[in-house]
């Protein structure tokens, strides 16, 4: 199984904050552009694992400290 991707659309809020949603995850990136034009999104596609491990560390880095 290759890379997944899923289709990303950030939301501004009232508060000014703003949030990032996985609309969908699909199996190639094409797939995924195929129906962000479909849904009339101005989403973005990033693989599965980029978004899952953006702010992970490593527990060997917590340990060495």
């Amino acid at each position: 199984m290759g890379t997944l991707f899923a289709l990303v659309l950030t939301v501004g809020m009232t508060n000014g904050d703003f949030q990032d949603v996985v609309i969908g995850v699909y199996e190639t990136y094409e797939q995924c552009e195929a129906d962000a034009v479909e849904q009339r999104v101005s989403g973005e596609c990033f693989p599965v694992e980029r978004i899952v491990r953006a702010d992970e560390v490593p527990a060997s880095a917590l340990t060495n400290q």
